[in-house]
C-alpha cells in the first residue's frame, strides 16, 4: 500500500490501525480518511450510526454482500473512533475474552454489568 514499506501479514483490524496511523505522515494522499480521523468524537460517533443503520437496512432486506460491504464500513469506522479515542483494537478483545471467561460468551452485559441467562424452561 505504501511504496517503500513491508507489509507485513496481520488480520484486518490490526492492518488497519496501521494504516491509519500511516495516514498521518501523508495526510494529502487520502483526504477523506484524514477530514475523518480530524473530526471529534461526536462526528466519528455519526458515522458508527450511520454505518449500523446502513447494515441493518441491508440485513433487513437480505442482501449478503450489501451487508458484508457495510459491515466492513462498521467495522472501519470503529477502528477510527476507537483510534482517535486513544483505545486499541486488542483492549476491545480483552474485554470479549474477560466476558467469556466471566459468562462463557462475550455476549453484551446488561446496563448494571451482569449478563443475563435465559430461565431453563422445564422440558
Amino acid at each position: 500500500m505504501y511504496p517503500g514499506i513491508e507489509r507485513q501479514k496481520a488480520d484486518p483490524v490490526h492492518q488497519l490501525e496501521e494504516d491509519l496511523k500511516r495516514v498521518l505522515d501523508d495526510p494529502t494522499r487520502f483526504p477523506r480518511v484524514t477530514k475523518l480521523m480530524a473530526a471529534d468524537n461526536s462526528q466519528r460517533a455519526k458515522k458508527i450510526v450511520e454505518e449500523a443503520a446502513e447494515l441493518a437496512i441491508e440485513a433487513v432486506r437480505c442482501d449478503r454482500g450489501a451487508a458484508v460491504r457495510e459491515a466492513a464500513d462498521l467495522m472501519y469506522n470503529l477502528v477510527v473512533l476507537l483510534g482517535g479515542m486513544q483505545i486499541p483494537f486488542d483492549e476491545v478483545c480483552r474485554e470479549l475474552e474477560r466476558r467469556r471467561e466471566l459468562y462463557g460468551i462475550a455476549a453484551k452485559q446488561q446496563k448494571n454489568g451482569s449478563l443475563s441467562a435465559a430461565p431453563a424452561t422445564p422440558q
